[in-house]
């Protein structure tokens, strides 16, 4: 039987490190599922990020029984068909933390210490002194989404002297956090937070759930930071908000639709700083993903639940 990946980034040491994990498992990479090179009917197991997957997909591997998928999020994936087959379904988590606290650190700097009117100034070669910058030490930062990731965000960003607000569904006490509340509190939240970082995971509930309402209640110096899902924003309302001043700006590592469109106003937005859903790729990335990997891998090897296991009817 074959392991499959069609995580095409992966370099030959990954390979080598999965390979020595499931042997006597054959490994191979398979970039294209819709023309193969190898008999993909064989394969028992999965590697990849997601988004290839479809209901046609699995319909052509008919001895599939795990898709690792190497990030977090799942919610394009096809459940209904994983749940008709049976087919173990597992993600990676408990890592994404360390760089994904980094870009938040980033981006709260990036906007403090006005990053881009230095750099307008290299390119004018205008030397000025006279203007000041501003600091995080002492602003309030709230988290929407408290799990583990929001709290590795929380405990770097109090070493910097940040107030620390956490928002999740139950607004219970957590030591992490200076304060926490429920999402029905968002509004008092909003009006107390200099940065707002979204963290929140796609669902019918959190659709759109930063809109003209939640924007009119920030302060007007306040920076949103999005690196959760693209959907939680309604972007129109974000732009006209960032037009109006009605924020200061914000930071999308997220859209609702990726690739983001060459013709996307957004990308013409001079309040916005977009990267391109990179806040967790680091050098590092794949040696912690094949860490996680190795401890679904044990338990699968076993017969028994792995760690990061995917319940397809919750969709988490």
């Amino acid at each position: 039987m074959l392991v499959i990946s069609i995580t095409d980034e992966l370099q030959p040491h990954h390979i080598e490190r999965i390979s020595n994990l499931v042997s006597p498992m054959e490994v191979v990479i398979e970039k294209d599922l819709y023309q193969p090179e190898i008999p993909i009917e064989n394969a028992e197991i999965l590697i990849t990020y997601g988004h290839q997957v479809t209901g046609e997909t699995l319909n052509r591997m008919p001895g599939l029984k795990w898709i690792q998928i190497f990030q977090s999020g799942v919610e394009r994936l096809p459940f209904e068909e994983i749940a008709k087959r049976e087919i173990l379904l597992t993600n990676i988590r408990d890592f994404h933390g360390i760089p994904m606290a980094e870009y938040v650190i980033s981006m709260i700097l990036y906007f403090t210490r006005c990053i881009p009117r230095y750099i307008q100034y290299q390119k004018e070669r205008h030397w000025c002194r006279q203007e000041y910058v501003d600091e995080a030490y002492g602003k309030t930062l709230s988290i929407f989404g408290a799990g583990a990731i929001g709290q590795y965000i929380a405990q770097r960003c109090r070493q910097f002297g940040m107030r620390i607000l956490g928002v999740n569904t139950t607004g219970k006490p957590h030591p992490d956090f200076d304060a926490m509340f429920s999402m029905k509190e968002k509004t008092e939240v909003l009006k107390r937070s200099d940065f707002v970082v979204l963290l929140l995971p796609a669902t019918e509930e959190t659709y759109h759930c930063f809109g003209k309402k939640e924007f009119a209640a920030m302060k007007k110096t306040a920076c949103l930071i999005n690196i959760g899902r693209g959907a939680l924003i309604n972007t129109d309302d974000l732009l006209a908000s960032l037009d109006s001043r009605e924020i200061r700006g914000a930071a999308l590592d997220v859209t609702e639709e990726e690739p983001l469109p060459a013709n996307h106003p957004l990308w013409d937005s001079e309040h916005v700083i977009l990267t391109p859903h990179i806040a967790a790729r680091t050098y590092q990335y794949f040696n912690r993903a094949i860490d996680k990997f190795a401890l679904n891998w044990e338990m699968y090897s076993k017969g028994e639940q792995p760690p990061y296991y995917v319940d397809v009817k919750k969709g988490y």
